[in-house]
């Protein structure tokens, strides 16, 4: 049959597109994309976010709000194994690990036997991390410090010279547990590393190679410069004055002695505050958007969910990503599959282990983390048909790994191409990239420990970022709003 338009002649041929058009990774850019009222939800998002990069700065902060937000959105608590009451498609329950991970649930209407959606985030963030034994006193320079030890890849030189925050947790014999907090109020002091004036750097610092700029045991956080006062002048003097000092003033404030910072975590954080970067407000400037951005949109997408999701969905925050996820709080531990076998009990599938594995099994997983965005000042490490463009969407990763794909669980063609009906159907923008070039390095996620753990389908997701790893990483706020209704789609979707 022949089509006519209203003027009665025959349509024209549709244009062929061209070769750039076909790419693609030449996916136009969000702000091109979106509505007028989804580019206010942008900007609103953005400013929602800014509160979470100023208070949930470590693992614990970020458990502490996210079980907040549950709470504030009629989440219940449960614990595994006990008071299995029954859960019904639509109720919301969350459970808590060691005050370092979190799992929210909204019940689906299919049984978890035969599908779930699962989104994996991780809640640590580079920084450097007090050792146990860590004040001493420098005589020649008059002056206490703090020895640190960094936590995660980081470049070292990045954190010299910078303002710097102590927040954590310090734990008494007794079991007392004191927060520490100091830097986050304007009014606090705040601590950094010193570097060496550029005057006198030649032959100490400028032949070495940019990882030793400054090694790790130059790491050393400036804590205190004032001797402590000598009431009694008949009094010996104190041989490390400064040190003693700084002592002192933690014992009045805490009540704490020095042995007490041998049961502690003391995390050293950036203390730039996040800001608005560029004329138009286009990126957010920060700390801890790695993986900050992800946990903080897969939380809030879940909430948001409208009525009950076809399949269970789960959206689990984790510790210890950028150090392996090992121990009883990072991604490798078992604890989510605890989690995993309590939501089967409580939704009335028999206990049984086929019954878990088919729960593991049949789980679709996004393991929610952030990827490199194309540099402008080094661009050359990119494959650019194959790289991240800021502000041009969620980013999906088939496969992580370095070299021939080493330490990638390699998504399936078959999850791909779901993921891509998934989102093409809502009109969510999304790149289809990969980290950098073949040889130039390579980078893991959590993906491959629930691949090979839980045997499921698992494919990267996350937000775009400039500045990885540093003290001030760099996201869009258009990429931020995509990584939330990509998040949210999936947890809809069939």
């Amino acid at each position: 049959m022949n089509n006519f338009n209203t003027e009665g002649k025959t349509d024209e041929k549709p244009k062929e597109p061209s070769l750039e058009d076909k790419l693609v990774n030449k996916f136009k850019h969000c702000w091109e994309i979106f509505n007028d009222e989804q580019k206010k939800e942008t900007l609103k998002l953005a400013d929602e976010y800014f509160d979470f990069l100023k208070n949930a700065r470590t693992e614990r902060e970020r458990t502490t709000w996210a079980i907040k937000k549950a709470e504030e959105n009629g989440f219940k608590r449960v614990e595994i194994g006990k008071n299995i009451n029954p859960l019904n498609p639509g109720e919301k329950v969350y459970y808590v690990n060691r005050e370092k991970n979190v799992a929210m649930v909204v019940i689906g209407e299919k049984s978890i036997l035969d599908k779930n959606h699962l989104i994996g985030a991780h809640i640590d963030t580079p920084r450097l991390d007090l050792k146990m034994r860590p004040l001493y006193e420098d005589g020649k320079s008059s002056l206490a410090l703090f020895k640190t030890h960094y936590y995660g890849g980081i470049k070292k030189y990045q954190w010299a010279t910078i303002p710097l925050h102590l927040t954590g947790l310090i734990v008494k014999k007794d079991g007392t547990k004191i927060p520490i907090d100091i830097g986050k109020n304007p009014d606090d002091p705040v601590f950094t590393i010193p570097d060496i004036l550029p005057h006198l750097s030649k032959n100490v610092q400028n032949k070495r190679k940019m990882p030793e700029v400054l090694k790790g045991e130059e790491l050393n956080i400036l804590a205190g410069a004032l001797p402590i006062e000598n009431n009694d002048k008949d009094a010996k003097e104190p041989k490390e004055k400064f040190k003693i000092n700084v002592l002192k003033i933690l014992n009045e404030k805490y009540g704490i002695i020095e042995a007490d910072l041998q049961s502690a975590e003391l995390n050293l954080v950036s203390g730039l505050p996040p800001r608005y970067v560029g004329l138009d407000k286009s990126m957010i400037g920060a700390a801890g958007h790695d993986d900050g951005v992800c946990s903080w949109t897969g939380i809030r997408s879940l909430i948001d969910i409208k009525g009950t999701p076809k399949n269970t969905a789960i959206m689990s925050i984790f510790d210890k990503e950028e150090i392996g996820s090992n121990g009883n709080t990072g991604a490798q531990s078992a604890w989510i599959r605890f989690v995993m076998n309590d939501i089967m009990v409580r939704t009335g599938v028999p206990e049984t282990l086929t019954n878990l594995h088919l729960t593991l099994t049949n789980t679709l997983m996004l393991s929610a983390d952030v990827g490199s965005a194309i540099n402008p000042i080094f661009p050359s490490v990119h494959d650019p048909l194959n790289a991240a463009v800021l502000g041009k969407g969620i980013i999906i990763e088939k496969h992580t790994g370095a070299g021939g794909k080493y330490g990638s669980s390699d998504a399936l063609a078959e999850v791909m191409a779901y993921i891509r009906k998934i989102y093409d159907e809502k009109t969510v923008p999304y790149q289809i990239v990969e980290l950098g070039k073949v040889d130039e390095g390579g980078g893991g996620t959590i993906a491959r420990y629930f691949a090979e753990s839980f045997n499921c389908d698992v494919v990267d997701a996350g937000t775009p970022v400039i500045n990885m790893h540093s003290p001030y990483e760099i996201v869009h706020i258009a990429d931020i709003y995509s990584t939330y209704l990509a998040y949210k789609t999936f947890f809809e979707a069939d």
